[in-house]
């Protein structure tokens, strides 16, 4: 055999055992998290909690999978109520996340920490929007405990004494990419005094950095994850699209804020388009117009982050050799989380039932 045709040769069967070895650990990985399937809440789970008060919330919590959370918060914590369920709630969710951590290997492993750098980004966020209108009263948020950087991290960059100089010397002495990335993004935001751009660069370098990891695998689940980000960057670029009809800003800068590599949306199509139908027309974004009606720009946007949620969901019954199921495992616990925090404020302020349930995101679709 001549050597082109062995390497050739070679190549191929160590894909073929590279390919194997992926199936497998998804294989493992998919069984733990069907195992977990009963944990997830019902609507007739939120219709219960909507029908009482914080105090019967507190009851139910008491007897679902969240128990162990809420116990936690009840002997570590001297919150108030509403804080509590909060906490708690947020407790439960980040340990499933960080299950998914604990449990993958190998390609899995590397693709869903492109997945769950969701935590470090939404973190991100809550440190560049506290810095810009130096509000940091009523105690540290609800962080998201799952990504790259703990939420220890985050408490120490909060403080109504810390400063941007501050932040910026501990990201930097921490030296994680998505912590000089942050760093970044303040330096940015202190010298532009535009929150939006910081946010842009914030997220535009750590979509840079799953991209690189995204290209080390040649897979269909690369692929997915591809689509992931492609679908998240898609949300990004109509926010700004629609910031853009409603004349919040001019078009130039809409365009030099837009994020290349949408899934469904180039940076050419967001600015040829100046109808919200025809941008979106043949796109899965299409089904969004079904729940405008006259919503704000604000609306709208909170009906993409319902499809995309609904969709992330949905892959839950997905490849069973493939990461369709880690993602949404992912979709149906950040759902969970969207709507028990909805519940739990909601009750807080004696909205009604029917107000209260038709502000949730289904689980039954």
């Amino acid at each position: 055999m001549s050597q082109p045709l062995l390497e050739r040769f070679l190549g191929k069967l160590e894909q073929f055992f590279k390919t194997r070895s992926s199936c497998e650990n998804y294989g493992y990985l998919n069984a733990r998290i069907r195992a977990r399937i009963s944990n997830f809440l019902t609507d007739g789970d939120y219709q219960r909690i909507a029908e009482g008060n914080l105090e019967t919330f507190e009851q139910y919590l008491l007897e679902s999978p969240y128990s162990e959370s809420f116990r936690f918060q009840l002997v570590m914590s001297h919150k108030g109520i509403l804080r509590r369920i909060e906490a708690a709630i947020a407790h439960h969710v980040s340990r499933q996340m960080r299950f998914l951590r604990e449990k993958a290997e190998g390609e899995a492993q590397k693709l869903l920490e492109i997945a769950l750098a969701r935590s470090d980004l939404l973190n991100g966020r809550l440190i560049l929007r506290a810095s810009f209108s130096g509000n940091r009263g009523g105690g540290e948020p609800q962080w998201h405990n799952y990504g790259a950087l703990p939420e220890e991290f985050y408490g120490e960059l909060w403080g109504n004494q810390i400063t941007s100089s501050d932040i910026i010397g501990k990201c930097r002495a921490n030296g994680h990419p998505f912590a000089l990335i942050l760093a970044r993004a303040i330096s940015e935001m202190d010298h532009s005094r535009d929150i939006v751009q910081a946010e842009r660069f914030l997220l535009q370098h750590m979509l840079d950095f799953g991209w690189q990891t995204i290209a080390s695998f040649h897979s269909k689940n690369s692929q997915m994850l591809s689509e992931y980000l492609g679908r998240s960057i898609d949300m990004w670029n109509l926010g700004i699209w629609l910031r853009w009809q409603n004349e919040y800003i001019q078009k130039n800068e809409a365009v030099g804020m837009y994020i290349p590599n949408g899934k469904w949306l180039s940076r050419e199509r967001l600015s040829k388009n100046s109808s919200l139908k025809e941008l979106v027309y043949l796109t899965p974004w299409q089904k969004t117009l079904e729940m405008e009606g006259k919503q704000s720009p604000h609306d709208y946007q909170r009906s993409l982050f319902v499809e995309f949620m609904k969709w992330q969901a949905n892959l839950f019954r997905g490849d069973p050799l493939g990461i369709e199921v880690s993602l949404g495992f992912m979709g149906k616990y950040f759902i969970e989380w969207h709507n028990l925090n909805l519940l739990a404020v909601g009750l807080s302020i004696d909205l009604q039932k029917e107000n209260l349930l038709s502000k949730l995101i289904p689980v039954s679709f």
